[in-house]
């Protein structure tokens, strides 16, 4: 008999029992009405239901069974995510492929390193990419946009705000703001990148102690001559809707002698745990308020002075005294402006620990570093745990700023600065002849950048003592790049275009010197520049004839009672320019760097800091091509 059963139960047990569902606190139970010479547990036997739950919910169904009676039992229901209705809505990580478009200047290991993806890996999904890649060509970096080690990214949809992603991927507008600096209400737009904090990251949650009201189990009550509805719940001490529920369609008033359904309701106190909301995140207002905490912003009001740290690696060489002197020269010519600094010079060449307790003591607002040769590690991590914007004033190849939200690249990174250089020229004399003219340099990215760019039929090669000899045609135009770098060589060179010149008049001819080529612009070089019509691609335009130039050497003589150095960069103009550039900025933005905004009134140097990706750190692309016109003028032609 009892394997019997036991079979018997399990295949009872396979489907739904079709019987009336009631729903009582929120809970659904079968409702079975007892035949004539119905037992408890056959009951349970017929239905697949586990006989001591059944007993226990209806205590009063003792044998015999009154027919007419009302027995319940829980329905069964599948959970699809273990979260009731009142947690919060979550998703995984959708399996789209994580694509990136290229923009000019950006490398495969400059993107690998943005998005934490080995270089091989996007060389192995991405045929011909180890040949190089194109501005405006898309990279695929994954399969997935999840998977990606400890990092997932998320492309924004349209129609998403931060609140909704947050709410989505179980997390907070906060964490997202955290994991990606450069985003804000404002500029949260579809088709933008962001990287995903870990589920459940900033989520907090609870443990409270509540009261709950639960069914403890089913009575039955006989309906006397007079019951009504309200009688009957002040018998029994049972809310009159909680009867009302367990008998739904029995009608205004019980019928006599009937037998009703009372639910037997405890109250307990129970530890819940409770995801706390921050009410902030559901308006714009609160959003802001979010964004200001996520990047220790002060209130306005509460300003009092930026507070500026100079960390000089080599405090007694020319370069950073000079750029100190520079910078000096700029502040004092805010000192007449509502704008008050905190001037803090610290000297680099110690020890990390010493450094580190200096820094920690003065916490800055802003602290620029005048290394040639790397950003040391412990400035990095400072940089990112203390929020405190680290400007990389003369590093040209360090790629820190492509992982580290907080470091800003002044001077436009080698790759940036030779695809950008390489995409006007090939833009403005792209159906010029071009002469690549001396001993080729193999570490001459700049001029790779250029002949990449142009249509090979249109290429060829001459040596120094060739270029003389070159016979040109009336009718073309001739684009000579110079791998020159010595002030003799580039004299040598230029003389010999100068002839050819005088030889062809008819022919248009333009030279594109090296960056380095800027340094010897006086006397007899300026004039050959003039009369060889050059090009110098640059990262600084110091132009002596400005009057904004000479005003900016006044400042400097009247405080310090000599003449600028003379250098490559102008180490002062430098400084000078990074004074007047960032600290009215960061004061009209309240010291909030993603805030700076453009500047075109720089000595040397032009400025329009942003980041290549919401979780990077910032960089400045601007840069010339100084233009020596045959009309003895010079042109500075802004590039970016």
């Amino acid at each position: 008999m009892i394997c019997l059963a036991a079979i018997f139960f399990s295949l009872d047990a396979v489907s739904a029992p079709k019987l009336p569902i009631v729903e009582i606190l929120g809970g659904n139970y079968y409702m079975y009405e007892v035949k004539k010479g119905d037992s408890l547990f056959a009951i349970s036997r017929d239905y697949g239901w586990d006989y001591e739950q059944l007993r226990k919910l209806n205590p009063k169904a003792v044998s015999p069974l009154e027919k007419g009676m009302k027995i319940y039992y829980p329905v069964s229901e599948k959970k699809d995510s273990g979260n009731n209705s009142d947690d919060v809505e979550t998703v995984d990580i959708e399996s789209t492929p994580l694509t990136h478009k290229i923009k000019r200047g950006e490398t495969v290991y400059s993107i690998s390193r943005m998005y934490g993806i080995p270089v091989e890996r996007i060389f192995q999904l991405n045929a011909g990419s180890r040949d190089g890649i194109k501005e405006g060509d898309t990279l695929l970096l994954n399969e997935t946009s999840a998977d990606n080690g400890d990092v997932n990214f998320y492309v924004i949809r349209k129609g998403d705000t931060l609140y909704s992603v947050a709410k989505r991927h179980f997390t907070t507008v906060a964490a997202i703001m955290k994991k990606n600096p450069g985003i804000s209400e404002s500029n949260f737009k579809a088709g933008d990148t962001i990287r995903l904090p870990q589920k459940g990251e900033g989520v907090k949650s609870v443990v409270k102690k509540v009261e709950e009201e639960k069914l403890a189990s089913f009575s039955t009550y006989k309906v006397d001559k007079k019951d009504t509805w309200d009688t009957v719940a002040s018998k029994t001490g049972v809310a009159k809707e909680d009867i009302l529920e367990a008998n739904k369609g029995a009608g205004e008033k019980p019928k006599k002698k009937s037998l009703v359904t009372i639910p037997n309701i405890e109250t307990d106190t129970v530890e819940k745990t409770i995801v706390e909301e921050d009410p902030r995140e559901q308006t714009v207002e609160g959003i802001a308020e979010i964004y200001d905490d996520v990047h220790d912003l002060p209130s306005p009001d509460s300003i009092n002075a930026i507070k500026v740290v100079l960390l000089l690696s080599e405090p007694t060489t020319r370069k950073d005294l000079e750029f100190s002197r520079g910078f000096l020269t700029g502040l004092d010519r805010l000192k007449n402006s509502d704008i008050q600094v905190n001037l803090t010079v610290v000297n680099g060449n110690r020890t990390s620990t010493d450094v580190l307790t200096e820094l920690s003591d003065i916490d800055p607002d802003i602290l620029f570093l005048t290394t040639e040769k790397g950003i040391p590690s412990y400035l990095s991590e400072f940089a990112e745990v203390s929020q405190t914007p680290v400007v990389n004033t003369f590093d040209v190849k360090n790629e820190l700023y492509s992982t580290n939200p907080y470091i800003i690249q002044l001077l436009t990174p080698s790759n940036y600065f030779n695809d950008e250089i390489a995409a006007k020229i090939s833009g403005d004399y792209g159906d010029y002849n071009l002469i690549m003219a001396g001993a080729e340099d193999d570490g001459d990215l700049l001029a790779s950048a250029l002949k990449d760019s142009w249509n090979k039929s249109k290429v060829r090669s001459v040596t120094a003592d060739n270029i003389s000899t070159l016979s040109l045609r009336d009718d073309e135009r001739y684009l000579i790049y110079g791998y020159a770098t010595k002030k003799d060589e580039v004299s040598s060179l230029l003389e010999s275009v100068c002839n050819i010149k005088r030889e062809h008049p008819l022919a248009e001819v333009v030279v594109v010197g090296r960056p380095s080529w800027i340094v010897y612009d006086e006397g007899e070089m300026e004039e050959k520049y003039h009369e060889a019509n050059v090009l110098i691609p640059s990262r600084f335009f110091y132009d002596k004839s400005s009057s904004q130039t000479r005003q900016f050497e006044n400042y400097y003589r009247s405080l310090f009672d000599r003449e600028p150095a003379k250098s490559f960069p102008m180490y002062a103009a430098v400084g000078y320019d990074a004074s007047t550039y960032f600290i009215p900025s960061l004061w009209r933005a309240g010291l909030d760097i993603n805030e700076l905004g453009e500047s075109t009134s720089g000595v040397q140097s032009d400025f329009d800091i942003y980041r290549p990706g919401n979780w990077t750190g910032m960089l400045n692309p601007v840069v010339y091509l100084v233009r020596f016109t045959p009309y003895n003028t010079i042109e500075k032609i802004v590039v970016k």
